[in-house]
């Protein structure tokens, strides 16, 4: 019997795996390119039976995992000195800090959002904008990762700052539609809904970073 349970769930690890194969391509390139349509589609989703969330794209948080694992991976192939040490010069400890550092930005910018609507923070409410925030946040950082990455393989700064600045200029830019149609605002209450989230977001991943770091 244990033996059948270990096949069922070979069964359904392989599954899975051969999905995210499928379906994270689609997903990075939907954020990228259709990236508030996409976060429209996670609003919705949340409505679904579990069973039936997401049955065309990655789930938004399994999203930003699988882009963090997959940097980290092309760091560890490359051999690539990341600069870190004491606690975060460990693998797991790294990818675990980065996706906490990146769900951060999440987190803000919805916790921006329910506050400037007067919405109750509770559970319920928070799960739908951190969710769409999940997949404007996966390009992001694919692009700052990236330019790490490139950083680490001799590519010169110019290709690596211009690398950080498109993949900023896209989030910001993303942020700003998005609080325009969430809020129905002009472009300046937006912008500046935009700049104190992610400023707050960037001041609470300087504080992480400094209590991990004095770990």
């Amino acid at each position: 019997m244990d033996f059948m349970k270990l096949i069922k769930s070979l069964e359904e690890f392989l599954y899975e795996l051969m999905v995210w194969l499928v379906f994270y391509p689609r997903t990075m390139v939907l954020a990228v390119f259709r990236p508030l349509k996409l976060m429209q589609y996670a609003d919705t989703e949340l409505g679904d039976a579990d069973e039936d969330r997401y049955s065309d794209t990655l789930s938004p948080p399994i999203f930003l995992a699988i882009t963090l694992g997959l940097l980290h991976a092309i760091e560890m192939a490359g051999d690539l000195d990341t600069g870190y040490s004491g606690l975060l010069s460990d693998d797991e400890t790294l990818i675990a800090f980065r996706l906490i550092a990146f769900a951060i930005f999440p987190l803000m910018f919805s916790l921006r959002l329910l506050r400037a609507n007067k919405v109750v923070l509770d559970r319920k409410t928070l799960r739908s904008p951190f969710y769409a925030q999940c997949f404007a946040v996966g390009p992001f950082a694919l692009g700052i990762d990236a330019a790490s990455i490139l950083d680490g393989f001799k590519f010169g700064p110019v290709v690596t700052f211009a690398t950080m600045g498109v993949s900023l200029l896209w989030y910001l830019t993303v942020q700003v539609l998005w609080f325009r149609v969430q809020r129905s605002q002009g472009v300046f209450r937006a912008t500046g809904n935009t700049l104190r989230a992610f400023l707050e977001g960037l001041f609470a991943v300087a504080v992480l970073a400094g209590i991990v770091e004095s770990i």
